[in-house]
């Protein structure tokens, strides 16, 4: 599927576009040295606010005094509220007991049927390893110490989303398949590459777990995913 199709069909499922940009495969993309190139999502105004989140008046999109970028503001001047749209962020973790690996089959789209480990969106009053354990427990039943628990990894999604994930060793491997998976079990790494992933980011963070395995502080791997101004998608490290 091409990206622009991908993008449009995002559209009009309702499905929001960071679900399109973590569908893009690898093999579509292009890894170059770190920059600072400003996505050309940042001028997207089609997903803004349409009311005001406070008081329901129609807004307008407009750069606010000592702003630089526009944002959807309420239209009563009596209100004035101003909506700003801020990138999610995901928290995951790479949970394994003695060297094997937990998997999750997605019970749920994007990807279902698809595998890879518990994650999803933080939620409000809780750190994101706590995010991270609160994933493990509905997803796959298993019970973890969000304190004993490492980033590995962190990426950033054309400025729409930050996942962070963490790896962890469980004290047993006692699993069990929650409501957004129909399936969980533990597998080795080399019987990992045998599941098909669901996004270029789970075989990123699953990779380098695996690299990183054997040490005891491991280093922190660092991705960014960018949709030029040109309609190219790049992987940028860092």
């Amino acid at each position: 599927m091409g990206d622009h199709i991908l993008l449009l069909v995002c559209a009009l499922l309702g499905w929001p576009l960071t679900l399109a940009f973590q569908q893009l495969p690898s093999t579509h993309l292009h890894l170059h040295r770190r920059s600072f190139r400003l996505s050309a999502l940042n001028n997207n105004n089609s997903n803004m606010p349409q009311f005001c989140e406070r008081c329901g008046t129609a807004t307008r999109i407009q750069i606010p005094s000592g702003d630089e970028r526009e944002r959807s503001v309420c239209g009563d001047s009596d209100c004035g509220h101003i909506t700003y749209q801020n990138p999610k962020v995901v928290c995951g973790v790479v949970a394994t007991y003695q060297d094997k690996v937990l998997l999750c089959q997605r019970n749920i789209e994007p990807c279902k049927g698809k595998w890879g480990y518990p994650q999803g969106f933080l939620e409000l009053g809780e750190s994101s390893r706590q995010g991270a354990a609160r994933e493990a427990h509905e997803e796959a039943g298993v019970t973890l110490n969000p304190d004993n628990s490492q980033l590995i990894a962190l990426f950033n999604l054309a400025g729409m989303q930050v996942q962070l994930v963490y790896r962890v060793e469980l004290d047993d491997d006692t699993c069990e398949a929650g409501h957004e998976s129909s399936d969980v079990k533990f597998v080795s790494w080399d019987e990992v590459w045998d599941y098909d992933l669901a996004f270029p980011t789970v075989e990123w963070a699953l990779k380098h777990a695996e690299e990183m395995r054997h040490e005891a502080k491991p280093a922190v791997l660092e991705r960014t995913k960018i949709l030029q101004p040109n309609g190219e998608w790049t992987v940028e490290d860092g």
